[in-house]
């Protein structure tokens, strides 16, 4: 009878002491889900820190940004950025920037920068002439142009462009309105423009394989569990063109501001004041420049041998008083051309020739200045031309007349990293600089691209120097605001927070600071 007493004292020791562990190890648990809840809301706070940090970084002139090595591959700039600074590595707090490295015209790793969305084909403009000098091509169809888009195939790309289209008339191989309302749950095509690459998943044939490819953790990588799938098995992927999927190629989120480097209106050569355009002139470019183009409006360019004296546009100053009759369609117009000025009282007929010549020389400094700071073009922003410095191999051939002979000399030849200030491939005319195209043949090609850009992409990713916690998102950015938005933050368009999606960067990825053993 003692000796049950003694085991029943016992078996209360044991229940208390398994009561008190269970009870400290819940503890532990809430305390270490607390932690890491903390960490990530930690890390979220991070990565938006890179939202708002991009958004001053942007709301800087293209000039001011080039002064700091650009948005394009800078890590100093955008890598390893401090928010939170602390003893404890765990509770050290950075962001990084990171979009996907090219190499040879396809997209391969990852480098520390934005990604410029004009280097991308912008769906919204297919069907829609955005302004008088973007108008539709007569030597390629918006079908011929998506078809050159790696995977896609006639009855997509119908299906897209009846999306887009205004009217309820299925093309040949797409769908309208009809195919839809009996799906479940039924919807109606947009009829009009995208307001998110996403919203291609909701159109016949696209599929979240098609869109974003193999790379299903959005890392810029294949890695070793990452295989082709759903249409993708069927789609050859020899050379990584899909590991991306369409979203590499594909943007509704293309635009540019028309302002010099400095952030300044630029010039419009066609104004109707030419006096006050006259002075305009000659304060950014010289007497020279500013008086032939006042005598280009006024007489038009010479047709065929002229006859008079020949004089230089420095010392034929303009009479005001004669008014301005001939539009200036393309700043092209101006190489080489002459104007004849008819003989007045006293003075004989003068014959004024171009101060811009065809050649390298010209092309890279004086006409670039000129393209610098004048347009053709009063239209405050443009939408759809791409950026042939930035784009990949399958964007530049959907440009109007591009060849592949042509594409592979671009991607040959180009600077991506090219300075937008002062480079000399900082306009489009480079072309014609370096001998790829001749004036004429570049001349139609003109309104369909650039090599700027005012919308840019990419993953911001918080983390800590230790530790598991970090959060990423992806957005895009608007700086082409109005010019009485000169100087504000640059407008987010899109946020999407990928962490649902892993990790998908090693600490050593992201920080040259972290110890790449780690």
């Amino acid at each position: 009878r003692h000796g049950s007493i003694l085991l029943m004292v016992l078996v209360a020791i044991i229940l208390m002491a398994l009561t008190t562990s269970s009870y400290l190890l819940l503890m532990r648990n809430e305390h270490r889900a607390a932690r890491y809840s903390g960490n990530h809301l930690q890390a979220e706070m991070l990565s938006q820190s890179g939202v708002d940090y991009l958004r001053l970084l942007l709301a800087q002139t293209t000039a001011e940004i080039e002064q700091q090595g650009g948005v394009l591959n800078n890590p100093d700039l955008l890598q390893d950025l401090l928010v939170i600074d602390d003893e404890s590595d765990s509770s050290r707090g950075r962001f990084t920037v990171v979009a996907p490295e090219m190499i040879g015209g396809h997209y391969q790793n990852l480098r520390y920068g934005l990604e410029n969305e004009s280097a991308k084909l912008n769906l919204n403009t297919l069907l829609v002439e955005e302004d008088s000098s973007f108008s539709m091509s007569e030597t390629i169809t918006p079908q011929e142009r998506l078809l050159l888009i790696p995977g896609m195939n006639e009855e997509v790309v119908d299906a897209i462009l009846d999306w887009l289209d205004e009217d309820d008339s299925p093309r040949a191989y797409g769908v309208e309105a009809s195919y839809y309302q009996n799906l479940t749950p039924p919807y109606r095509p947009n009829n009009g423009p995208l307001a998110h690459l996403d919203e291609l998943l909701m159109i016949q044939g696209v599929t979240p394989e098609l869109l974003y490819g193999v790379d299903a953790n959005r890392n810029y990588v294949v890695d070793a569990d990452e295989q082709p799938r759903g249409a993708l098995e069927q789609l050859d992927n020899s050379n990584g063109q899909l590991n991306r999927g369409w979203s590499a190629y594909l943007t509704v989120h293309s635009l540019e501001k028309n302002v010099t480097p400095e952030g300044d209106l630029k010039i419009d050569v066609n104004a109707e004041d030419l006096e006050t355009l006259h002075r305009d002139l000659e304060k950014v470019l010289g007497a020279a420049e500013a008086n032939f183009i006042i005598a280009f409006r006024q007489y038009g360019p010479a047709s065929g041998s002229a006859s008079g004296e020949a004089t230089s546009a420095e010392g034929a100053l303009p009479d005001f008083t004669k008014e301005a009759k001939t539009p200036i369609e393309s700043l092209l117009d101006l190489i080489d051309a002459t104007v004849s000025i008819e003989a007045k009282e006293k003075e004989p007929a003068k014959n004024i020739t171009s101060p811009w010549k065809d050649n390298a020389s010209s092309y890279q400094r004086g006409f670039s200045d000129l393209l610098d700071v004048a347009t053709v073009d009063q239209a405050e922003r443009t939408a759809g031309r791409i950026n042939i410095n930035q784009a990949s191999r399958p964007v530049l051939l959907t440009i109007p007349e591009m060849t592949e002979k042509l594409a592979d000399q671009i991607l040959d030849r180009r600077d991506r990293a090219v300075d937008l200030a002062v480079g000399e491939q900082r306009h489009p005319v480079w072309l014609v600089a370096e001998g790829l195209m001749t004036r004429e043949e570049f001349k139609p090609m003109l309104p369909w691209v650039t090599t700027g850009g005012d919308v840019y992409s990419g993953q911001i990713v918080g983390f800590f120097d230790a530790g598991t916690a970090q959060d990423r998102i992806e957005v895009i950015l608007d700086r082409s605001g109005t010019q009485e938005d000169m100087g504000s933050p640059a407008r987010l368009l899109s946020w999407h927070n990928l962490s649902s999606l892993g990790p998908g960067f090693s600490l050593s990825v992201l920080s040259a600071l972290v110890d790449p053993d780690r």
